[in-house]
């Protein structure tokens, strides 16, 4: 039901529990595995439990990180503009007002909610700190695993059931409720997207341990309700329903019920999920007090999913990697077709040759204007050649960057003349670690001439920074620079 087959391998981590899902964008669920370890123990153990959760999984599927809703703050914003590029230029401008963090510190998007009667675009503004990114993404690294995607999971749920449900875009929104072990998320979905979302911290775990928690809950509930009311303006789902149907969520909801004056519908997401009776099994017994929802969800939603928290270096990086890929392939092909009209021609030389030497050059004079039009054609396949290995040329440059840049020097401008001189700019974390980068760029076999134009000491994240202009030419700079 929901499209396409593609499998992905899904990992959540998250307060010391780490979940594991293989499945495929058209709802199959082939596997599922959780681990723990001490929370803020570090990556590498980490690590340690997502290697033993994977054993029995394909780690050769793109792999999708999920970041949890306690992990990232939401808000409902509104921007004068329905233009795309104005829009990001806005957010890149606002992002600060909603975060103590500074705007190179933390990662941004956003989902499109549409414009309203003012004529202004409607955002839900999604900001995560950088290094909590990165941490995760370092903890796959170290098991093995790359990363393909990274999505917001309640964006992925709300768009789940969205879909499970068969909401129409005119309908009211609807709410959600998912309770997982540690944490609860209060989602409201209209047009079949994310419109607010919130994240209470209390689980079933904490429902299991007492009635104090159920108290707790339906505070923060009420609060889920109002805030909703407050940032959108409209009011809250009369009715939610509830992504899982474990006993002691049974246990609360007539008092919930009776308390916020709702209605709560139990239809949990695997009654929209095929799998084995192996894989029920765990979710139903060994899993039972959590929801996989959030390891569930984005496979199946992954390709309308909006909201993007790859950072920038790592996007650079997989565009540069694909058009390396695509240039490799069309180098391929035009060697291809260069053996294959060279065959031509040589074939077509040796007959003529054979035939000349019978005395026939007269009658078979017309040949000679076809190897004179195969021969031009021969010339044009080399002159598309030579403006592909130009072409090459800045590609070359940022993978050789990429070779020779340590991972505490951060470049953040790179830019070359048509004279082949190299400007780059960014920051180390330590004077001596610019020199020392100076001098690899001038060992490198692609460059000479590296110097330091300027530096700098400056503050960011609280700690002292090197920031550098370095200046460098190809050793090859006669050719022109595209």
């Amino acid at each position: 039901m929901f499209g396409a087959d593609k499998k992905y391998l899904i990992v959540s981590i998250s307060d010391g529990v780490i979940k594991v899902a293989q499945a495929t964008s058209s709802g199959n669920l082939e596997k599922v595995a959780r681990g723990s370890f001490a929370a803020n123990s570090g990556t590498e153990v980490a690590a340690v439990a997502l290697k033993t959760a994977l054993t029995s999984f394909n780690r050769k599927l793109p792999v999708i990180c999920v970041i949890p809703a306690n992990a990232a703050t939401a808000k409902n914003i509104e921007v004068p503009s329905s233009d795309p590029e104005e829009i990001k230029s806005i957010i890149n401008l606002q992002a600060s007002r909603h975060t103590p963090y500074s705007r190179e510190e933390v990662l941004i998007s956003y989902i499109n909610l549409g414009l309203n009667a003012q004529h202004n675009t409607r955002l839900l503004l999604v900001i995560v700190h950088r290094d909590m990114v990165k941490e995760r993404i370092s903890v796959l690294e170290s098991a093995g695993l790359g990363v393909d995607n990274i999505i917001f999971v309640p964006e992925a749920e709300a768009r789940f059931y969205a879909k499970a449900l068969n909401l129409k875009k005119e309908a009211l929104p609807a709410g959600v409720i998912d309770f997982s072990l540690n944490s609860t998320s209060y989602l409201v979905i209209s047009k079949g997207t994310l419109l607010f979302e919130r994240n209470i911290p209390i689980g079933i775990k904490a429902m299991m341990e007492g009635t104090e928690a159920q108290a707790k809950l339906q505070d923060e509930l009420k609060k889920s309700m109002e805030a909703f009311i407050q940032e959108d303006g409209n009011e809250a789902p009369s009715s939610y329903v509830v992504t899982t149907t474990h006993e002691a969520v049974k246990n609360c909801l007539p008092a919930l019920k009776e308390a916020l004056n709702v209605e709560f519908q139990m239809t949990p997401f695997s009654n929209f999920i095929k799998c084995s009776a192996d894989v029920r099994r765990k979710l139903q017994n060994e899993f039972g007090d959590d929801s996989f929802l959030d390891v569930v969800a984005p496979a199946l939603t992954a390709a309308k999913c909006e909201i993007n928290l790859m950072p920038e270096e790592m996007i650079l990086k997989k565009k540069v990697e694909s058009q390396s890929k695509e240039v490799s392939k069309s180098g391929v092909a035009a060697v291809i077709i260069m053996v294959l009209v060279g065959a031509m021609i040589m074939s077509n030389i040796y007959f003529k040759a054979t035939y000349l030497d019978r005395n026939l050059r007269q009658q078979f004079a017309p040949q000679i204007a076809q190897v004179e039009v195969l021969q031009e054609k021969m010339n044009k396949i080399k002159l598309v050649r030579g403006y592909i290995k130009e072409r090459m040329v800045s590609l070359d440059i940022i993978h050789e960057l990429s070779a020779i840049t340590p991972n505490s020097v951060y470049l953040s401008n790179i830019s070359v003349d048509d004279e082949g001189t190299v400007i780059i700019d960014g920051v180390a974390n330590s004077m001596s670690e610019v020199f020392s980068y100076v001098k690899s760029l001038d060992d490198s076999t692609m460059f000479k001439d590296a110097k330091t134009k300027s530096t700098s000491t400056k503050k960011e994240n609280g700690n002292d920074v090197a920031a550098f202009e370095i200046e460098f030419k190809l050793n090859n700079s006669k050719e022109p620079v595209s």
